[in-house]
């Protein structure tokens, strides 16, 4: 592409006019707010209006024809008012209206018409100032209204947001603005700074039906002086629907609601619930989430994910405590029964029967299955939560096998012959890791045996039948073990499993029938 160059004796200047089109107003109510994002928006405006040592009151009034949004905050004076309708104009620093948009975008958003009534602080002045998108559109004065003044009745301070012509309106839409407005401004309502009424009722903060032994509070200082602080807790009863997480804050203002921040989502996080306060972290113009590839979201993103390392680790003991019930159990333990018996058929005789040969060797597999999850931990350490429960929820679970006493230790023992020998195989549902298989499990000689399911894995929380569930991986674990410890090339691990559940099926129906 060619540079085009002038000569100074060629050079001709004048200065070009980019006021913008009289539509651009109009055109901001496009901007993509819910009705409750829009009024929250306004009800920013009224918190940073908020005096110093005094109760803020914000009353909404909602129905068909309008919203109104009163304040006894500070006021706007002549100066504040005058410039309230300027594009992008905002002399706030450190406060939640601080780009200079909302209150432009929220009301047109939720009506073609709105105005402003005031009085400041120690000021006896009301001033008024109103825009209608349909006059304004005919208009010919240019980017200007009129503003109004008048002697106040008496000395108050007060903001009053009236918006007429409203856009959406359902009989249910208050109580929907109400539910969102005690979620975003929990934390002021919770500090009695403010109250807030919707038609006369108040919002209340949002309360967590929460496991109390788990709930703790944190604060994380940064090197730079920012910090970190909020709470985290395990709900009593986890949400399969996604209702889980995090709200965050900014400035005691709700960004996001049930944020996965500092940890992966997985159906047995689903309990993991708490409020963080971020108020260093840039958010976007319309404040409704932090800019993620900002250095100091990445840097809270990091340091969080260290914090939650314990409570994500007990979430996941729960959520297997919860789903592996006694009656499975005992199911398991029957399918176990069936599939012992099973194993004596004719059709496994090539892999039961003695050889003469070496002995059967440990899997090599099994073997090295500790520095396995051990290098994949170091691999990606993205997620080292669900790699570091691999191996410590394995090996909590054999601890607490060996510290139980013989006497409660009731378990049937199931015994598989391979290849002449006898060993004892276990099965345990386990945390191990999303990114690992849905089942694993260690053959030693000596020791028998072990087979986990992996209840972190996607499919788990899928199934309705964890009992059968479990039973498709025993039976895909020994028809591996066959298949490894077989003099006989050509052996197929599918067919293997398939005819052990076959036939284990069959001898569990006669059971049932029996």
């Amino acid at each position: 592409m060619n540079t085009l160059v002038f000569s100074n004796d060629e050079i001709s200047t004048e200065i070009i006019d980019i006021t913008p089109d009289i539509s651009l107003m109009p055109k901001l109510s496009f901007a993509g707010y819910s009705p409750a994002q829009a009024v929250g928006e306004l009800v920013d405006n009224s918190i940073d209006a908020m005096l110093d040592n005094s109760f803020l009151k914000i009353s909404i009034n909602i129905n068909h024809n309008s919203i109104i949004i009163a304040d006894n905050g500070c006021g706007m004076d002549k100066e504040i008012v005058s410039n309230a309708l300027i594009l992008a104009f905002s002399k706030k620093k450190g406060k939640l209206g601080e780009f200079g948009l909302g209150m432009k975008t929220a009301c047109l958003s939720l009506g073609d018409c709105f105005e402003i009534a005031t009085t400041p602080l120690c000021d006896k002045n009301l001033y008024h100032i109103q825009f209608d998108k349909k006059e304004w559109e005919k208009s010919t004065q240019g980017w200007t209204l009129p503003l109004k003044t008048k002697l106040a009745k008496e000395e108050e301070h007060f903001t009053v947001i009236n918006i007429r012509k409203i856009k959406v309106f359902h009989p249910n839409i208050h109580n929907i603005i109400k539910k969102d407005l005690q979620k975003r401004y929990s934390p002021f309502i919770k500090s009695k700074q403010v109250e807030i009424k919707i038609n006369g009722k108040a919002c209340e903060p949002e309360e967590f039906i929460i496991s109390e032994d788990t709930k703790k509070e944190f604060n994380i200082n940064l090197n730079d002086g920012n910090r970190i602080y909020g709470w985290y807790a395990l709900l009593r009863e986890g949400s399969q629907k996604g209702f889980y997480g995090f709200h965050t804050y900014r400035r005691g203002r709700m960004i996001t609601i049930y944020d996965k921040i500092g940890f992966d989502p997985h159906p047995t996080l689903a309990r993991i619930v708490g409020e963080i306060n971020i108020d260093h972290v840039p958010v976007t113009h319309n404040k409704r989430e932090f800019m993620k590839e900002t250095r100091e979201y990445k840097e809270a993103e990091e340091v969080l994910r260290e914090e939650l390392k314990e409570i994500v680790k007990l979430a996941r003991k729960k959520a297997t405590q919860d789903t592996i019930t006694p009656e499975v159990k005992r199911e398991v333990d029957l399918w176990k029964d069936k599939i012992g018996d099973a194993l004596r058929a004719e059709e496994f005789k090539g892999y039961t029967s003695s050889f003469k040969g070496p002995d059967i060797r440990q899997n090599k597999d099994s073997e090295n299955i500790e520095n396995m999850n051990i290098e994949t931990r170091e691999n990606q350490k993205n997620n080292d939560q669900d790699k570091e429960a691999s191996l410590s929820e394995t090996k909590e679970l054999k601890a607490e096998q060996l510290r139980t006493p013989k006497n409660a230790q009731t378990k049937k023992k199931h015994v598989v012959k391979i290849k002449g020998k006898n060993f004892e195989f276990n099965h345990n549902f386990a945390p191990l890791g999303a990114n690992h298989p849905w089942k694993t499990y260690l053959f030693d000689i000596e020791k028998g045996i072990e087979i986990f399911t992996n209840t972190d894995f996607p499919a788990y929380m899928a199934t309705n039948d964890k009992s059968f569930y479990a039973v498709i991986h025993i039976a895909e674990a020994l028809s591996e073990i066959f298949v490894q410890t077989s003099k006989e090339d050509g052996s197929d691990i599918s067919e293997i499993k398939e005819l052990i559940l076959k036939k284990s099926s069959e001898l569990k129906n006669q059971f049932n029938v029996n």
